[in-house]
This record gives structure tokens, C-alpha cells and sequence, in this order.
């Protein structure tokens, strides 16, 4: 049986329901679901097969939901965010989550929830008794259901501990934050392991199966961030990293329609490696340069293309949420580089890349040399462009 297992991750939750989104888009069924804090929010939802419910739901999480409408004046960084959970747990022991539980009471029907023949199971920690708890679907008392989730998404001291029957839980991250070993008892011989990488402990699995992990690419937001534009952009990455997982898509940190990376090298490998040996010529000993070392060898400079490629749309600041073709890619990467070199922005190096790039233009290739030995990585960026533009 094939199981989903969800880990724990408060905000960056968001990006399952963005792998649950390729996951329909690839007609993969799973038979059970598992999931520790936000990540049993969610696979309740999957198990109700609650896709739309669960894009809403997302869109609804905010902070004013969270602290109370108008309370939060700054959430532009990690640390003013922190200052807002700490000045709650030091006033009141924890945020209360009541409209959150309303919010999500919302999109959970119990009645479907427990018809469904998908399996679920979540871990949750008993703070009164320091033990975990494991619980399955078939374990969980209906009228309890919506206690259980919200006591495994009990990111204390963030959050309020949970009390259910005089017990106080907390999250179950705190004990495993990617539940495999629930998805085994519960009969998976093949897992979908979503791993938001967020804190907490995880357990080893206890019997060798095949498990297929899908994780973030990309850099998602801080794990406290509820605001709406982090959420919608999580859902983004989480897409685009399934499809990558299943061989779909392609890319690393930006993603391409497949074989646009082959066509791209194939497009201006020959000129980039001309350039690259006219440059060198001999004058330089690349062997004295790590970067350098394998690059003119046809065999490498595949691998260092594709790294370069995504080098120059990092630097740039291209959007990393859509997905590209490399002439759509190539031609964002002008267009960015223009604005740059209009506004000459005090961005790192930019001024060092903008340097080579005129220096390729004018063919003052002495100069490229000098500053090829000095900065390599900005070279070969600046070279990119130069054959992506001029060329």
C-alpha cells in the first residue's frame, strides 16, 4: 500500500498542499495518510479529499486570524515575528488558537473524513504524561477528531499547549516529525515522504522500504511567517519540486519544462567553450583555478553549464516560481540584466560582472583575463549572458 507521510513545518505546511496539487495533476493514489502538526492538518484534508478546501484554507491563515485583527503591525522580519509569539507566550503562555480551530473545524467533516477509505494516522506529545501518542484514525473518538489535529499542530511555546481530558499536548514534532514508522504499522510497503525540514526529531525507519522524498528546492518562508504571499509561493515550489521528484520537470533551484536544459546547452555550448578557450589561450593555468579546473572539458562543462545557468537567475533575483522554457528563462535573464545595467543597482558583484560583460563587448580580453583570476564565479556568470545576448 502506498502512503503520503507529511511532516511537521507550522507555515512552510503551505507547500504540501502544492505537492498534493502534482500529486492530482500525476493521478497518484495513496491508500494512507500520515502526518505530524501542520502535516496532519493537511492529510486530514487529503483525506477528504478537501483539495479546493485546503487552497482556502491556506489563503485564509493570517495573522490577524492567528493574534486578533489589527495586533500585528510588523512582520517584515524573522525577529519581529518572534517578538510577537514571545510577547504572547510571556503576557499569556502561548497564543490561543481558537480562530484557527474554528478555521479549520470549518473544512473538516468528520462524517466524510471517517467513510473515506484512505487510512490516516498523526503523532501528537503528551505534555502531562511525556509520552508521545500515535494515534489512528481508528483510535481517534469523533467528536475529538479536530482536538487531536490541533494538539499535534501545538507548536508550544509558540502556541498554547492543547488540553484534551485533562491531558496538555503539544507537537508532535516534538517526538517525530516525519511519522514513516506510523505509515509501516498502518501496512505502507511504499512511502511519499514530504519533508518541510523544519525542527524537530526523525526517526529512522524501522523496515527497508521504497520511500520517494520530496523537499524543498527553494528557501520557504520562516516556519512562524503565516502571511498570505509566502503561502501562495510555497504552494508554487511545492508543485514544481513533485513533478521534479517524478521526472516531469526539471532544474534545481528554478524549474524547466523537460529537456530545456539540453537544448540550452546544446543551443550555445559551442560558444561559450570558444569563448572560454580564446579567453584562456593558454595565458591562463586553470589548474590554479578550482572553478576552472574541468570546465573546457566538453565532458564537465555540461554538468557546470546547467549550474551556471541558474547561477545568473539567482543573481539576478529572476522569479523562481514559474515554470520555464530556456528561451523564456534566457530572455527574463535580458531583460533583468538591462534593468541592472540601467540602474547600476549596488547588488554584491554586480559591478564585477557588469565589468567582464563590457570587456567581452570590446573584446579587451587582457582585462577579462585579470579579472577571470580574481573572479572566476562572476566570469563565468558574466560569459553566460554575454553569449545568451550578444551572440
Amino acid at each position: 500500500m502506498k502512503a503520503v507521510v507529511l511532516s511537521g513545518g507550522g507555515a512552510k505546511g503551505s507547500y504540501q498542499i502544492g505537492v498534493w496539487k502534482a500529486l492530482r495533476k500525476l493521478h497518484i493514489k495513496y491508500d494512507i495518510i500520515t502526518g505530524t502538526s501542520v502535516g496532519a492538518l493537511n492529510g486530514a484534508l487529503m483525506v477528504q479529499r478537501k483539495y479546493h478546501g485546503a487552497i482556502k484554507l491556506w489563503k485564509n491563515i493570517n495573522f490577524d486570524l492567528l493574534f486578533g485583527k489589527g495586533k500585528v503591525k510588523d512582520t517584515s522580519t524573522k525577529l519581529r515575528i518572534l517578538k510577537n509569539y514571545s510577547d504572547s507566550f510571556f503576557k499569556e503562555g502561548g497564543m490561543d488558537v481558537k480562530e484557527l480551530e474554528q478555521l479549520v473545524s470549518a473544512y473538516i467533516n468528520t462524517s466524510k473524513f471517517y467513510r473515506s477509505k484512505i487510512d490516516f494516522g498523526l503523532v501528537t506529545f503528551n505534555y502531562s504524561k511525556r509520552q508521545a501518542e500515535e494515534l489512528k484514525k481508528e483510535d481517534i473518538p469523533r467528536d475529538k477528531l479536530v482536538d487531536y489535529l490541533m494538539a499535534s499542530a501545538t507548536c508550544f511555546p509558540a502556541f498554547k499547549k492543547r488540553n484534551i481530558d485533562g491531558n496538555s499536548y503539544i507537537d508532535g514534532g516534538y517526538y517525530d516529525n516525519m511519522p514513516i514508522n506510523l505509515a509501516i504499522d498502518l501496512g505502507a510497503d511504499e512511502v511519499i515522504a514530504v519533508n518541510l525540514s523544519a525542527p524537530g526529531k526523525t526517526r529512522k525507519p524501522k523496515k527497508n522500504i521504497k520511500i520517494t522524498t520530496i523537499k524543498p528546492n527553494n528557501d520557504l518562508s520562516f516556519f512562524l511567517d503565516f502571511n498570505n504571499e509566502p503561502a501562495l509561493r510555497n504552494i508554487k515550489y511545492g508543485y514544481n519540486d513533485t513533478l521534479k521528484a517524478f521526472n516531469k520537470l526539471e532544474g534545481n533551484t528554478f524549474t524547466f519544462k523537460l529537456n530545456s536544459l539540453k537544448k540550452n546547452y546544446n543551443a550555445h555550448k559551442e560558444t561559450y567553450l570558444y569563448c572560454l578557450n580564446n579567453i584562456i589561450n593558454k595565458k591562463i593555468d586553470v589548474r590554479a583555478i578550482p572553478i576552472l579546473k574541468n570546465i573546457t572539458n566538453d565532458k564537465y562543462l555540461q554538468k557546470y553549464f546547467y549550474r551556471i545557468m541558474e547561477n545568473v537567475g539567482s543573481f539576478l533575483q529572476i522569479d523562481d516560481t514559474p515554470i520555464y522554457n530556456y528561451k523564456k528563462y534566457n530572455k527574463r535573464i535580458i531583460k533583468k540584466f538591462d534593468s541592472y545595467m540601467k540602474n547600476s543597482p549596488k547588488k554584491g558583484n554586480f559591478k564585477t560582472i557588469k565589468s567582464i560583460y563590457d570587456c567581452l563587448v570590446t573584446d579587451d580580453f587582457s582585462k577579462v583575463r585579470r579579472l577571470l583570476v580574481l573572479h572566476p564565479s562572476e566570469f563565468l556568470m558574466a560569459l553566460y549572458i554575454y553569449v545568451i545576448k550578444e551572440v
